[in-house]
């Protein structure tokens, strides 16, 4: 499949770093902070002079005041934050900045792809001698910056697109997952999830983004990262082992993860498994794998359990793209995008934390065309065709089929695991 510019850039994860051992990486960070013989202690995050080390304060205060003002002036941001402000708190500045925006990316949109096509509608601005007093002031402020790289040029459209779904954040705030506590010497990692495109599996979409302590392990990730597929209701069979309905309200105790569906994560080469006894994820992608060509067969190895793996006995490369798989042929891809020390103002506990994830998009009822589908319906004559998706009122107002021998009435997912938690709001 042919990828536009754009695409191949969304889909492109990496280049990866150099392996980073998360627990070198956290001893390294202690030894700066508490310091060493030969070596006074290094605050990572100063908030304010006062936290500076004795050493750094009389090293500045050895300073004339002249080199002392010199250097606050250099190191000074007032003047953009005050600009910034004012212009976001002013509709005249702030619509002036948006429309010249829009403006700009039409013109390089306009330069870089040529054709034949209909072209969209130009955003127009006001002529000058007719512009606000202020935003002449701000328009003149903007042209005399002397930063090189503030134009955009025609080089600029491989990197410029509207918003899209993965840009949008169904979360009002940081959601807790967990209840784990964050020790002192703790490291934060983030990861990144992403999600095969239904319409080309070469593209990844990213759904969610999580924050971990380095104590905690593989297994806390897995349950961290939002999926339908730990969502699916509860098969009611037969005797005969034929499906005859779904169970729709399940018990808190029914949605366990999908703890005996098995799992398996691959991190390095090396297949962490749920550790359970009829867990044969990891065996059966080492069968696999043997059966691949001699060239195209990776070498991986079967770990512990993701359970007792931990985060800091790992070593990783930020951007490389891992894998999960569950749930039979559900895939995912996640990615460590940042590793560092815990900041003062990060969370104390409740740990994995939810930062980002990307509204579902659901499909909507093919009746009332109003809402999102609660359930598909298998094998209803009345509909017209199967699955036909329905909302819960139009399914109750359709009323129960005459002859249902043959209908499936089916729960479509309701994103619980990993978008709900508890005690959230």
């Amino acid at each position: 499949m042919n990828l536009t510019p754009g695409q191949a850039h969304e889909a492109y994860v990496g280049p990866p770093s150099e392996p980073v051992d998360v627990a070198a990486f956290v001893k390294t960070a202690s030894k700066l902070q508490d310091g060493s013989e030969g070596q006074c202690p290094l605050p990572v995050y100063s908030q304010s002079a006062d936290a500076l080390s004795a050493e750094m304060t009389r090293m500045w205060s050895t300073l004339s005041e002249d080199e002392q003002e010199r250097i606050k002036n250099e190191c000074c941001v007032d003047d953009l934050r005050t600009t910034l402000e004012e212009t976001i708190v002013n509709p005249v500045l702030m619509g002036h900045v948006t429309r010249t925006h829009e403006s700009t990316v039409h013109a390089i949109y306009e330069t870089a792809e040529p054709s034949s096509r209909k072209k969209r509608k130009r955003t127009t601005l006001a002529d000058p001698e007719e512009e606000h007093s202020d935003v002449a002031a701000l328009r003149a402020e903007l042209d005399a910056t002397q930063l090189k790289c503030w134009p955009l040029t025609v080089h600029a459209a491989s990197f410029i697109r509207p918003p899209r779904q993965p840009d949008h954040n169904t979360l009002l705030q940081v959601k807790k997952l967990g209840s784990a506590q964050a020790q002192p010497r703790d490291a934060v990692i983030h990861v990144t999830v992403y999600n095969r495109q239904s319409w080309g599996q070469r593209v990844l979409s990213r759904t969610s983004q999580h924050v971990l302590l380095s104590s905690q392990t593989l297994g806390d990730l897995y349950a961290a990262i939002p999926c339908c597929s730990k969502d699916l209701p509860i098969e009611i069979r037969e005797g005969t082992g034929r499906i005859s309905g779904y169970k729709e309200d399940t018990r808190e105790e029914d949605m366990v993860l999908d703890m005996n569906a098995g799992a398996v994560m691959c991190v390095e080469g090396v297949l962490y498994g749920q550790g359970e006894v009829t867990d044969e994820y990891p065996e059966k992608v080492m069968a696999i794998a043997s059966l691949l060509p001699e060239g195209k067969r990776p070498i991986v190895d079967k770990g512990p359990p993701m359970n007792v793996t931990k985060l800091s006995s790992l070593t990783l490369r930020l951007h490389e793209p891992y894998w999960v798989l569950h749930a039979g042929s559900c895939e995912h891809f996640f990615a460590i995008t940042n590793i560092r020390t815990r900041h003062p103002s990060d969370p104390a506990s409740g740990y994995p934390l939810t930062i980002q994830i990307t509204p579902p998009l659901l499909d909507f009822c093919r009746v009332c065309t109003k809402v999102p589908a609660m359930y598909s319906i298998v094998g209803d004559i009345r509909l017209g065709e199967s699955p036909y998706l329905i909302c819960r009122p139009c399914w109750r107002w359709m009323g129960d089929p005459k002859d249902d021998s043959g209908v499936l009435v089916v729960p479509l997912p309701k994103y619980e695991q990993g978008w709900l938690s508890e005690g959230s709001n």
